[in-house]
């Protein structure tokens, strides 16, 4: 019969604070330096005195043998009680508690099987990544972390924790922080207990699937409608263009989409006008005055034609030219140009 005599060892004081090297059992873990979790037949007991800890090994014979822990390094401690460092990572790799350690920017060190597979991620998928990808709720996963940077220890806090095929999965942690010699953050140690059933629950992210697609049709939906809007706006401004260029009824079909056959006008009467000594002014003056000219005196002509049934035909230089007489039929044509062109003048 062996019996031991350890430190006591509680949840909250996790795992010890040297950050993790390498990898064991198959790369799906770090290997990291492990207090004494496991004793032997006579299994752990604290010592109450809060002395140093000795081994006490009960030989077949009746003889004894005591040394003090102390004042061995860890490698000799498990040879001492007859483990080994990977026996002591295997047990904590193979735990059926969900196990992770955070660095400080809040990366993920290292985790257990069983937090892997609790989550439905491989080591790579999640080893390595932020814990915060990895919550629902982001403000309450970096008040953890706040507080733990604290240097507070966490008991039974609640989180929703998001499984790898997007399910919400409900925990609650018991976390705390470790600290190197000289009192500088190293990372933490978090316990994570799963309080949902064995499948994870989808209701809650169904919820947040439904509102996320509510948002995004409703976004969707606004954009749509700017969009309408600055292509109403575009049509609008070709279809004034077009009648601009055109008479109002073939404008008006070909707006439609309808084919518009050519017409014979066997009587019309036509207008031209021009500038007098136009070039020799060009000439004189800048290109910016000439187009302020031509612009004031084509709007007075434009007005007039309006007042009567004629229908301009284009503007070529300081040239302006209307008809009488088309695109409608008329018998008044030659009056309608020539009370056209008396007005003109005046104006």
């Amino acid at each position: 019969m062996v019996s031991l005599h350890l430190p006591s060892f509680t949840p909250s004081g996790g795992l010890p604070c040297d950050s993790p090297t390498g990898r064991a059992n198959g790369g799906l873990a770090p290997r990291p330096r492990l207090p004494m979790l496991l004793g032997f037949e006579g299994g752990l007991a604290s010592n109450p005195s809060g002395s140093t800890p000795l081994s006490t090994v009960s030989l077949g014979d009746g003889s004894q043998r005591r040394r003090s822990l102390g004042e061995m390094d860890e490698e000799a401690q498990l040879q001492e009680l007859g483990w080994s460092s990977a026996t002591l990572v295997n047990f904590v790799e193979n735990a059926s508690t969900s196990l992770h350690w955070v660095g400080l920017d809040g990366t993920i060190l290292w985790a257990n099987r069983e937090e892997l597979s609790t989550l439905g991620y491989t080591a790579d998928e999640y080893i390595g990544h932020s814990i915060v990808e990895f919550h629902v709720d982001k403000v309450r996963i970096h008040d953890i972390l706040r507080r733990l940077l604290a240097g507070e220890t966490l008991r039974d806090v609640p989180a929703q924790m998001i499984h790898k095929d997007g399910s919400i999965i409900r925990v609650r942690i018991d976390s705390s922080a470790c600290f190197d010699e000289t009192g500088e953050f190293s990372h933490t140690r978090c316990f994570t207990r799963t309080v949902t059933a064995d499948r994870p629950d989808t209701t809650e992210r169904q919820k947040v699937d439904a509102y996320s697609m509510a948002w995004d049709s409703l976004a969707l939906a606004h954009w749509l409608e700017g969009v309408n809007q600055r292509l109403r706006r575009e049509i609008d401004m070709n279809e004034a263009l077009l009648h601009q260029m055109l008479p109002p009824k073939v404008a008006a079909d070909l707006s439609a989409g309808r084919t518009v056959p050519a017409e014979t006008f066997d009587h019309v009467t036509i207008f031209f006008s021009d500038v007098e000594g136009f070039t020799h002014l060009a000439a004189s003056i800048s290109p910016g005055k000439v187009m302020n000219l031509l612009n004031g005196l084509y709007t007075v002509m434009d007005y007039c034609a309006s007042l009567f049934p004629i229908y301009k035909v284009e503007t070529i230089g300081d040239s302006y030219m209307v008809v009488g007489g088309l695109p409608e039929h008329s018998y008044t044509h030659a009056e309608a140009i020539a009370d056209f062109a008396l007005l003109a003048c005046r104006a």
